[in-house]
């Protein structure tokens, strides 16, 4: 009876349900006196002589009795009352999710690295989901200019540190999840520190690609479900907010240099990400003479971000919304995107059919056999050269063109990542007829090409393999 009286308790407000309790243990208290008095009353009449000591012995057991029987009342009713209102406050959680998918949001560790607008968002999120433990990373202060895109910050928490901030305003929303908060920054040799105790899940919210890609790189070998954010400032579209695997992102110019980077580490896909194809309306805001001058004299590290850049608060909300979902889905085993709404990324068909012209020309040209070139290369490392080596520029004129093509660099080296030029059609038709570069172009240009190329990264397997050819 107790029970149903707490629910609907529960139902009616917090406030009713503790009015209830309170009074109805006091009336039970103020019964049992009643009882008591009632009770020495008859012994008194029945037995004068022994009203005294009979009385004092009653008094001091029953005052014992009852101060023992009322804390352990009050801490069952606590514990009963946290558990009805956790279970009311997770209750559409668990009809989305169902009763098992629940649960394994509730045994779930996961640690959110960086909480700007993004991290905070995300890490909001996964809290009011119910998630067992987050550990929670960032070494800055909230600051008044952050408050535009900030979950949960106000103004009384300027100045102080952003995990201690978003933990005391997590335990006030839900206490049952415990937060860890660390104030520090994330680099690789903190990692196995900061990622210990086998989390379900890392969010990358850094916003600096050095240390993003060593959590990535981190996360991919120690074989860490790991989601990233790349850049949500500089725009306002939320239709253009896309997830997928980093081999499939286009139009972000962070995510160009993050892959650019864990390529050199051997890592192309693999790592989901969340990121925006709209073109950047707004440009980091370049530092004055004194700013550098103060940088320089600070000695201020190379991780830590000092130029800015316009932010619309919704979008880096919606970035981490997007990461905690996608999140939330994959601890279910709930996929975010069903098949029947799977579609191909539309850059890939690009890359793929300069592929496929590449392996046509230099079967023609060099007699190349087409299984042995698909190998070792495809559209993923067309996608690399002409985006990060020769940022989708002609290799020669500097220029872009609407129709480009790949083709050898040299024709006396074998065809591979590291001899390709992405050259426009009447350059390229102009360049199949070359049979020495160093003669027919200029030095200078010859010289730049072939520093471009030695920067492509290439594995021991396709190496060994582009060597065969000749």
């Amino acid at each position: 009876m107790e029970n149903k009286l707490l629910i609907a308790g529960l139902s009616a407000g917090l406030g009713a349900a503790v009015t209830y309790l309170t009074s109805s243990l006091s009336a039970k208290k103020k019964k049992r006196s009643l009882n008591e008095d009632e009770e020495d009353e008859d012994t008194t009449l029945s037995s004068p002589s022994n009203q005294h000591v009979d009385k004092s012995i009653k008094m001091d057991t029953d005052e014992v009795g009852n101060t023992t029987t009322t804390k352990k009342e009050s801490l069952n009713l606590e514990s009963l009352l946290q558990e009805e209102i956790f279970n009311e406050q997770m209750d559409r959680t668990k009809l989305y999710y169902g009763e098992e998918g629940f649960e394994k949001i509730r045994e779930s560790f996961i640690v959110v690295v960086g909480l700007g607008g993004v991290g905070g968002a995300a890490a909001h999120v996964l809290l009011r989901s119910g998630v067992k433990k987050l550990r929670l990373i960032d070494p800055d202060l909230v600051t008044l200019s952050s408050l535009n895109r900030n979950a949960l910050a106000t103004r009384k928490d300027v100045g102080r540190s952003k995990v201690e901030v978003m933990k005391q305003h997590f335990n006030d929303i839900c206490p049952e999840v415990e937060v860890e908060a660390i104030q520090t920054f994330f680099t690789g040799e903190l990692a196995p520190k900061l990622l210990h105790g086998k989390p379900d899940y890392v969010l990358d919210c850094i916003d600096n690609t050095q240390t993003k890609v060593e959590l990535l790189t981190y996360c991919k070998r120690e074989n860490l479900r790991v989601i990233s954010s790349f850049g949500a400032g500089s725009s306002s579209d939320p239709t253009k907010v896309h997830i997928s695997d980093i081999s499939y992102t286009f139009g972000c110019p962070f995510g160009r240099e993050v892959r650019r980077l864990l390529k050199l580490n051997g890592i192309q896909d693999g790592i989901l990400c969340v990121y925006s194809t709209e073109v950047h309306r707004k440009k980091l805001i370049p530092l004055t003479d004194e700013e550098l001058k103060l940088l320089n004299e600070q000695a201020v590290k190379p991780t830590l971000r000092v130029r800015t850049l316009g932010v619309s608060m919704p979008i880096p909300l919606i970035f981490g919304t997007a990461m905690s979902c996608n999140v939330l889905n994959d601890i279910v085993g709930l996929k975010t995107i069903l098949e029947e709404d799977k579609r191909t990324p539309p850059p890939l068909t690009e890359y793929t059919r300069l592929f496929k012209l590449l392996v046509k020309k230099d079967l023609i040209m060099h007699r190349t056999p087409p299984t042995h070139l698909k190998k070792f290369m495809g559209p993923l490392d067309i996608r690399y050269i002409i985006d990060e080596i020769y940022e989708k520029k002609s290799g020669i004129s500097g220029q872009q063109s609407s129709v480009l093509f790949v083709i050898r660099w040299r024709p006396e080296k074998p065809c591979a990542p590291n001899n390709l030029i992405y050259l426009s059609q009447s350059e390229a038709e102009i360049h199949e007829k070359v049979t020495n570069v160093d003669q027919h172009y200029p030095k200078e240009l010859v010289q730049r090409i072939d520093k471009l190329l030695s920067t492509v990264v290439m594995d021991e397997k396709q190496i060994t393999l582009a060597n065969s050819i000749l």
